[in-house]
């Protein structure tokens, strides 16, 4: 087993039961299968057909994998018909950068997905479906966002996840599927995506290299993924949440910087930086955080990594893979 995978110990609930996880070979997903697993749950594994597994790389004889496109009805139906799962976490996102979005596909890939998944859920039941949602699904705020405040995203990916929640919300509170809506805020940690500000400073501090900085001041809420995934497995298993959106956050805000100078602190490296060399993209803001006051009461969860703790846990993941030779 590898050492990689975040724990999952403390829900014996989930052991033996039979859970599907969409968008699997993503950065949430594949750290979900991995929770899931130490959990001793049976994973079942919703990838594209053209996904890359590398994520599952070392837990893919564990896992069984179903290869479908999720916006295909009848192959979302056959598959949760096969699995008829416990508990569903659907984790899938559109996949393609910021600036190739395109409204037709991300809705598809976002909404219609969504969609379809509670049409077959609604079908052959569960006793929860965790969607994952969105902090993007917000709009500009100088105080910590809550989960009752309105939906008001800037991002055609804001935009796309908001309509999915508001479908799932408005299906679970209808009694057709017993959903919860997490929202997380900045997530970061093992297997993010390379061009990602974490792994890019991490890399940056290693090679030298010199990292594209947006202009100071601006903030995010990073929580690391672990944690994240502890919070869906709450979700999942707590009463008293079905029809919920709640806040996945730290309620603390680092600017970029700040962030770059704690890799700094945390490999003993020098990272260097152009800054203003990044463009400051739509979303960007100099306040962003969650009011993460609902996860506890309702989950009885709070981010237990400060950040440091997660860098020093991420840049160990990151020289023990250099190291080995293994890459995405």
């Amino acid at each position: 087993m590898s050492e990689e995978r975040a724990a999952g110990v403390g829900h014996p609930d989930l052991r033996g039961k039979r859970v599907l996880v969409t968008g699997a070979s993503g950065f949430l997903g594949a750290n979900l299968c991995r929770t899931l697993l130490h959990a001793g749950a049976s994973v079942h594994a919703a990838v594209r057909p053209s996904s890359e597994l590398f994520r599952l790389g070392d837990v893919t004889y564990e896992v069984k994998i179903h290869a479908f496109d999720l916006c295909d009805r009848e192959a979302v139906h056959r598959a949760v018909v096969n699995v008829r799962p416990t508990f569903v976490f659907h984790a899938a996102a559109h996949t393609a950068v910021h600036h190739q979005a395109n409204v037709a596909s991300e809705a598809a890939d976002t909404v219609t997905a969504t969609a379809q998944l509670l049409d077959a859920v609604a079908a052959v039941g569960c006793e929860r479906l965790v969607h994952v949602g969105s902090s993007l699904e917000y709009g500009p705020a100088d105080r910590p966002h809550r989960e009752d405040d309105a939906l008001r995203p800037s991002t055609l990916r804001g935009a796309t996840k908001a309509a999915a929640t508001l479908l799932v919300l408005q299906q679970a509170r209808e009694g057709t599927v017993a959903a919860v809506v997490v929202r997380p805020f900045s997530i970061y940690g093992l297997w993010e995506p390379d061009c990602r500000l974490v792994p890019s400073a991490i890399r940056a501090a290693f090679t030298g290299e010199v990292l594209p900085l947006t202009k100071p001041g601006l903030r995010r809420d990073f929580v690391f993924v672990e944690d994240v995934c502890e919070a869906c497995l709450c979700a999942a298993l707590k009463d008293g949440v079905v029809g919920e959106a709640i806040n996945l956050g730290t309620g603390r805000q680092t600017s970029n910087e700040e962030l770059v100078a704690l890799v700094e602190r945390v490999t003993g490296l020098t990272v260097k930086v152009a800054v203003g060399a990044f463009s400051a993209r739509v979303s960007d803001r100099g306040f962003w955080a969650a009011d993460t006051g609902k996860a506890e009461r309702l989950l009885g969860w709070v981010a237990g990594h400060s950040l440091t703790d997660g860098l020093e846990k991420t840049v160990g993941w990151f020289v023990r893979r250099t190291a080995s030779g293994a890459g995405e």
